[in-house]
């Protein structure tokens, strides 16, 4: 249950801070109302577990002034609450905005949160999962996933070659690459800057130029023969010609090679829960999302799922091999930037066992207007028999707050001077341009496992 301490105050009346709090009560009042609609109302919530996702828009970044009332921090409350463990997306290195949401939430809660992603691509975000710790355990079990070396992501560019250092192209005679291209660019301190990279196709008899301490490497596992009555010595056979092949390959000196390959642009974050009976690996994603229009960038996205799947799916083949009899249910969830059911980025998620329940499948959307399938929630081989732990799906949607708070029939009331478009914009930057998605599990498996012990044979 939130506590909402700064709505018992009353200032002067229509003071903007008297209109704030009784508009941010009464719309906790239609929140409320409209959550309890929402929910099952007939389950048992000692047996269950509700899992939430959400993706909060710069959530403590300061556009278009942050949340800089209490009052999207009140409805984000009212929201989280009704979880008992929500992962958030978007948490930003500045955690103030996070920490009040986190007093307003109460005692009960707690959290646990990544450091912030270094590089652009990582947005300078965290990974942070909030739990209700009377209704949830913490397994003191977390950590962020890393790829393993060849099993990195290939970034969009693919494997680039840094020509300097004395690395260079040689051009044959009369060849100029100069010309006009289509780019963008940008203009500081009076100079005219590339804001993309341009790939320029090479014409055919290029040379390329190695500097002095390079070398040529040939890899472990190629066939070889040994020199006679040698020790720790092999013949090599090496084309005198043109050496080419998959067992060759060429060291630069120094940092030659363009960060070809990569970890995730935003780590996943892995944390083990229990409730009840169930013990539950969650991981948090916020998947790289580039350009859609760029087929490179598009494949980056992919890549990133796929490779997230596997790794996830090789831990928890792994978990289940060590502790047969300890059954842990592994689900990966958040945004994924998936454009589509259809779309390839959707088979990237089901790939590796991975699989989203029907409920989830049915869902149109998680973005404002529902059109893009952007977050999910997905289990690693959930018809697998894990004895009396299974992965039973009581129910999952999303929820639309903008029904109920920031309507667009509002918008007089918060921002009269905007346009319907750009307070529809702006008002996302308050609650978030995604919609909070959720699903229910059964938790209590009693009866199955008592069903289980009275099957064990004594002995003799």
């Amino acid at each position: 249950m939130p506590f909402y301490t700064q709505l018992r105050k009353a200032f002067k009346a229509g003071s903007p801070e008297e209109e704030t709090r009784k508009r941010t009560i009464a719309g906790l009042r239609d929140l409320r109302v409209a959550l309890a609609a929402h929910f099952p109302g007939d389950v048992d919530r000692t047996h269950t577990l509700r899992i939430g996702t959400w993706n909060i828009r710069e959530f403590g970044n300061t556009t278009y002034g942050g949340r800089d009332t209490y009052e999207p921090l009140y409805y984000m409350a009212e929201i989280i609450s009704n979880f008992d463990i929500a992962a958030l997306q978007e948490v930003r290195g500045d955690l103030r905005e996070f920490l009040q949401l986190l007093r307003i939430l109460g005692p009960d809660w707690d959290y646990i949160a990544t450091d912030v992603t270094d590089w652009k691509a990582g947005n300078g975000e965290r990974m942070v999962f909030l739990f209700n710790r009377n209704r949830v355990q913490f397994r003191h079990i977390a950590g962020e996933l890393t790829l393993p070396d060849g099993k990195k992501v290939l970034a969009s560019f693919g494997e680039r070659i840094k020509l300097e250092n004395g690395i260079a192209l040689q051009l044959p005679d009369g060849v100029n690459l100069s010309g006009i291209y289509d780019a963008n660019s940008n203009k500081k301190d009076g100079k005219i800057k590339l804001d993309q990279d341009i790939e320029i196709p090479l014409p055919d008899n290029i040379w390329l130029e190695i500097p002095s301490g390079s070398a040529l490497a040939v890899t472990r596992g190629t066939e070889v023969t040994r020199p006679p009555n040698t020790v720790g010595m092999v013949n090599l056979d090496i084309p005198t010609n043109r050496v080419t092949g998959e067992n060759y390959r060429l060291r630069f000196p120094g940092e030659a090679l363009d960060e070809s390959f990569k970890q995730f642009a935003r780590t996943p974050f892995v944390v083990s829960f229990q409730s009840g009976w169930m013990k539950i690996d969650l991981a948090t994603v916020h998947i790289f999302y580039g350009d859609e229009k760029d087929e490179r960038l598009l494949a980056q996205r992919r890549r990133e799922i796929e490779r997230l799947t596997e790794a996830l799916g090789d831990r928890a083949a792994k978990e289940m091999k060590d502790n047969p009899d300890n059954p842990v249910l592994t689900a990966v969830l958040g945004d994924f930037n998936i454009i589509s059911a259809e779309h390839e980025t959707m088979q990237a998620l089901k790939s590796n066992g991975f699989e989203l329940p029907e409920k989830i499948q049915s869902i149109p959307g998680s973005n404002v207007d529902q059109s893009m399938a952007y977050d999910q929630i997905a289990f690693w081989e959930p018809k697998r028999n894990r004895g009396y732990v299974k992965v039973d799906v009581r129910d999952a949607n999303v929820f639309d707050f903008f029904e109920h708070v920031y309507r667009l029939d509002q918008r007089d009331v918060y921002q009269p001077d905007r346009s319907e478009g750009s307070y529809k914009t702006w008002r996302t930057y308050k609650m978030s341009d995604h919609l909070p998605m959720w699903i229910e599990l059964t938790s209590d498996f009693s009866d199955a496992y008592l069903d289980a012990c009275d099957k064990t044979e004594p002995t003799a």
